[in-house]
């Protein structure tokens, strides 16, 4: 259990967490937002309070961004490495 002193140290790191992703996201769409948010380890709800507007929509959003992404471009190997040795 956290002292009293650990969770008043943890509710300042919480509200400069707040204040540094509203500070980024200031002037973006939403989407953008969303999308820059979504790399952190932020969860939808903590994203969906900092830019005010309802964690279904965060998720929403950040599948709809998953989807919308080409899938990655397998990696071309040369035939020189391609030897497996057992």
């Amino acid at each position: 259990m956290a002292t009293n002193a650990e969770e008043t140290l943890l509710t300042a790191v919480k509200q400069l967490i707040d204040l540094v992703a509203i500070g980024m996201t200031r002037g973006m769409r939403q989407v953008e937002a969303i999308e820059l948010l979504g790399r952190s380890s932020l969860s939808n709800a903590e994203i969906a309070e900092i830019l005010g507007t309802s964690p279904d929509s965060v998720r929403a959003e950040r599948n709809r961004l998953k989807r919308q992404k080409p899938p990655a471009k397998p990696v071309k190997r040369s035939s020189t490495n391609a030897t497996i040795s057992a």
